[in-house]
């Protein structure tokens, strides 16, 4: 870890939402971000806990205190790849999910502050759509083929990984669009649908 007393020193920023006369006139994401450098001093208050319980919370076991520490280092990438080496679609759980992990942090459980480790990853992977990090895999096919049914996240998640493996997906969902309740369920303030 970087510092691992940083906490101490540095209070919880979030980044906060878009002022309320500007929500109202459309239905664009109400959440703001913070600067580079903002995000980085956020990142650097995941101390080495020893026990870190975000792991423990997170219910697809993001590596958290990882990603972190390389985020604070400035290395965006490598932040990237150790979060998506867990989570198959961050740019949806850093907006949607409902960080368990922050409710565990240490930080909260001891003084009410935890680490913006939702933001972050957003801040995460934002930076890598933006710096080109992600890219098109194109993996050696192995011949055969496979149906996933259900196109909402599971079945997304399944189609994403069965496709690194080699396999020829297709997708069957009963709506018009991929997606489920990510699509169709979530209000476009939380997850605009262009993600």
């Amino acid at each position: 870890m970087g510092d691992p007393k940083a906490f101490l020193n540095i209070p919880r920023q979030e980044a906060g939402y878009r002022p309320v006369s500007e929500r109202i006139t459309d239905y664009s994401q109400v959440e703001q971000t913070l600067n580079t450098n903002s995000r980085k001093l956020q990142a650097s208050r995941c101390m080495d806990c020893g026990v870190p319980f975000c792991h423990w919370a997170c219910p697809i076991g993001n590596k958290q205190p990882e990603w972190q520490d390389a985020l604070f280092k400035g290395k965006w990438k490598e932040a990237y790849e150790i979060l998506s080496s867990t989570c198959d679609f961050p740019e949806f759980t850093g907006r949607i999910c409902p960080a368990l992990c922050e409710k565990s942090c240490v930080l909260k459980l001891s003084c009410d502050q935890p680490v913006t480790i939702r933001e972050n990853e957003a801040a995460i992977v934002e930076a890598a759509f933006r710096e080109g990090y992600i890219q098109v895999q194109k993996p050696k096919r192995n011949g055969r083929k496979v149906a996933v049914i259900g196109a909402g996240p599971a079945g997304l998640v399944v189609a994403n990984q069965l496709n690194l493996k080699g396999y020829s997906v297709t997708l069957f969902d009963k709506d018009e669009a991929p997606g489920g309740l990510l699509r169709f369920g979530i209000p476009n303030f939380k997850l605009d649908k262009n993600v």
